[in-house]
């Protein structure tokens, strides 16, 4: 027989847990690091996290989270195949507690806070989520999580990451919505072992006067390697030292040198153990009216949906560790634009670095990135839902004056999605001026070239069915680095690319002058030296020309062997090859009697490329 007070009791402990149960805020709780020590990029590896259930416990039905962020890239992480390299586990005191799945991105609604930012839930969508479903966790319980539970462990995304976060987030209501805890386990993923050195000077130099040369160290994932320590030997191509020890000690390192002779450069470099080589460069004995500019105009930090503390540590590193003479920071959406407006306005050097100001936006999925003339420019005003929009409303608040003051252009235009018109279908030259045909997404030149963008399938979205239709545009490249490493991103599906730019100067005004004009061409991750002219003009020029046209070309190419590709009018008219790292063509076409168009595509034996904006030509 049941006594009074028994039923009491068990009441009152319904009450309590009633109570408790009402009482619950999602994200309770605590994580710790159990081990290793230290995470290095790419190594193989098994991480052990601890996490402790708040006050409120976790119910039946509720659960865990653990969350790597939308820019991570840890290779096989899964939750359902223990003999494989990635596996998942959650363990707690009892066996088989968990019901756990590995989503690449959480589905809808296991987070409120649909913020991409870099502080957000959602933004840590890739997810390991176990619902508890044989007994409650109780308060103070602790359950491990193990990434590289299986045999074959786990496997460190190749970037390096400061301060690399693995999100824990918790449902302790049952309700399906997850949230983060207060204080996130974090561990800084440091660069793997020196494997070569990288060199970086100006594309043109001129003979008998001193020219910076920077030197640094790198992994073999292209990580900067900060405590690298050596001395460094610099020697031209012939085996003439230039340099015979420069120390290196964590930083680049930057001395000056000079070469006596004009003609094609790339300079070796040596430790003794070490090799590497300088990008490519041409010295003169005067310097050409318009000087090549290398740059990375489109990349993003923790504001939006990268890594990367702020647009300080983005515009720093482009500036001392990539060494770019360009650079603009393309964050997404509204956020922290004073922030921007202010990097830009400290960064930016004139002669030195020249620091865009600059977003990426657009209409829907469709995107495109704008670069804006001056350092100050007030915040677009609205995110239009339609392609046609956009265009309206870049003209409306900023090139309806005497000089434009935004250039506009699509980027990872051949995905299979958005407006149909997008990205040929409606161009605007008032504003859009360019095509990003390569980022770390993939490259849009014509159907099925090589590193496509996954899914794209729709041939009046590449580039050459953009210049079939007559338009003009400049042809760029750049990372899209989610990983706050402009200039020498491994982020992506890719590598990350690059643009140069043909300026008479390195000053904000130039530089932009020369993405409004077409004075640009796009590279796949190498520094590749291009020139090229037709009857004397460069690229993104206009001729009018009735009889034949005289076409040269200088390509220099961080590798020795790589082919250059003539095109014309969208089909390839002439290949030359080189196992010397040096190409020089002087020829005579005699095009259609219409009108045509000439570029050059660059194709190395490390499959890295460039592709320069064409030249036109009226008959």
């Amino acid at each position: 027989m049941i006594s009074i007070r028994c039923i009491v009791s068990v009441m009152a402990m319904i009450s309590l847990s009633v109570t408790s149960l009402a009482m619950a805020e999602d994200g309770e709780g605590t994580a710790r690091i159990v081990t290793p020590a230290r995470l290095i990029a790419g190594e193989t590896t098994r991480v052990v996290l601890e996490v402790t259930a708040g006050p409120s416990g976790i119910p039946v039905g509720g659960g865990l989270c653990l969350g790597f962020h939308h820019a991570a890239s840890w290779p096989g992480l899964q939750t359902s195949a223990p003999e494989k390299r990635g596996y998942i586990r959650f363990s707690g005191v009892i066996d088989d507690n968990f019901d756990v799945t590995w989503h690449t991105w959480a589905p809808p609604g296991t987070f409120r806070n649909r913020r991409a930012s870099g502080t957000s839930d959602f933004i840590h969508h890739q997810t390991a989520i176990a619902k508890v479903r044989k007994r409650a966790i109780a308060p103070g319980e602790t359950v491990r999580i193990i990434v590289g539970a299986g045999d074959k462990k786990a496997t460190v995304q190749s970037m390096s990451d400061p301060g690399h976060e693995f999100h824990i987030s918790t449902d302790v209501d049952g309700d399906g919505v997850f949230k983060g805890i207060a204080q996130q386990p974090r561990m800084d993923i440091l660069p793997a072992a020196p494997d070569h050195l990288v060199a970086s000077v100006p594309a043109q130099i001129e003979v008998g006067k001193p020219f910076e040369i920077q030197l640094r160290a790198e992994d073999r994932f292209y990580n900067f390697v900060d405590t690298y320590e050596g001395m460094v030997r610099v020697t031209d191509e012939d085996g003439t030292v230039l340099l015979s020890e420069v120390g290196l000690s964590g930083e680049p390192a930057r001395v000056m040198i000079r070469v006596d002779t004009p003609g094609p450069r790339r300079f070796r470099l040596s430790d003794g153990t070490l090799t590497g080589r300088a990008n490519p460069c041409k010295a003169f004995k005067t310097l050409p009216a318009l000087r090549i500019y290398w740059g990375d105009i489109h990349g993003h930090t923790s504001v939006s949906d990268g890594l990367g503390e702020d647009a300080r540590e983005f515009f720093a590193f482009g500036r001392d560790v990539a060494d770019l003479d360009v650079c603009s920071l393309t964050d997404h959406g509204h956020f922290a634009w004073p922030a921007n407006i202010a990097a830009v306005k400290e960064f930016h050097e004139p002669n030195k670095y020249v620091a865009l100001l600059a977003q990426e936006s657009g209409a829907g999925s469709d995107h495109m990135n704008f670069y804006f003339r001056g350092d100050s420019t007030p915040h677009i005003q609205g995110w239009p839902s339609r392609y046609d929009e956009l265009y309206d409303m870049l003209q409306t608040q900023y090139n309806s004056g005497e000089k434009p003051r935004v250039i506009t252009g699509p980027h990872h235009f051949t995905y299979d999605r958005g407006d149909d018109r997008y990205p040929f279908g409606l161009w605007d030259p008032r504003s859009a001026r360019f095509v990003e045909v390569y980022s770390s997404h993939g490259a849009s030149e014509y159907l099925n070239n090589p590193r496509p963008l996954p899914g794209a399938r729709d041939e009046r979205k590449f580039m050459q069915a953009g210049l079939a239709k007559g338009l003009r545009f400049g042809v760029i490249a750049s990372s899209d680095c989610h990983d706050s490493k402009p200039g020498r991103s491994q982020w992506g599906h890719y590598p990350g690319g690059l643009t140069a730019f043909l300026a008479p100067e390195l000053t904000r005004e130039a530089i932009w002058n020369a993405l409004w004009n077409y004075r640009v061409y796009g590279m796949s991750f190498d520094r590749i030296y291009v020139e090229f002219t037709l009857n004397g003009e460069t690229m993104g020029s206009d001729l009018k020309q009735d009889g034949p046209c005289n076409i040269a070309y200088t390509v220099i190419g961080q590798e020795d062997q790589f082919a250059v590709h003539l095109i014309r009018n969208n089909d390839e008219i002439r290949v030359d090859r080189t196992d010397n790292g040096v190409i020089e063509v002087s020829l005579t076409d005699l095009p259609p009697e219409k009108d045509n168009f000439y570029y050059l595509r660059v194709v190395q034996k490390n499959g890295e490329r460039a592709w320069s904006t064409p030249i036109w030509v009226r008959r």
